[in-house]
């Protein structure tokens, strides 16, 4: 019976620690942008946009990463510059803003999008495939 109680104790502790690691995603794969929101744009519809002009796409990665290729006539605003750089987007706070960083697996895209709302911006989505899912489908990069 001791025995028992001893296997069930560790049967609990092991399964409340992988809760605990799965909660703070430790344990999955996973985005971390949540998915199917109508705050996110992705294929066929974020190429239509960019080829059209209705939006203004703002890269979240380092300067030197955005110099190395971008979706053309992107502005760059580093998640980590944000104050510095926000000068790069149009004072019209109801153009549509379409965040990207460098993968699906980045959460900068996301992040950018939510510190822009709270900026004021009103009409902001993010693209979560970014850099990596625009070149994939042979879409052009911009250097500089």
């Amino acid at each position: 019976m001791k025995e028992l109680l001893i296997v069930c104790i560790w049967i609990g502790f092991g399964t409340g620690t992988l809760w605990v690691a799965d909660g703070f995603g430790l344990l999955s794969s996973t985005s971390h942008a949540p998915s199917a929101t109508p705050l996110q744009v992705d294929f066929p519809e974020v190429h239509q946009i960019w080829k059209h002009g209705k939006a203004v796409f703002v890269d979240t990665r380092s300067a030197a990463n955005f110099r190395r290729g971008h979706i053309p006539d992107a502005v760059n605003v580093p998640i980590n510059r944000v104050k510095q750089t926000l000068s790069a987007l149009p004072t019209d706070k109801e153009v549509l803003l379409i965040t990207y960083c460098g993968s699906i697996e980045c959460p900068n895209a996301y992040q950018l999008m939510n510190v822009l709302l709270r900026y004021g911006y009103r009409n902001v989505k993010f693209f979560p495939r970014g850099i990596r899912g625009w070149q994939a489908l042979g879409y052009p990069l911009e250097t500089e």
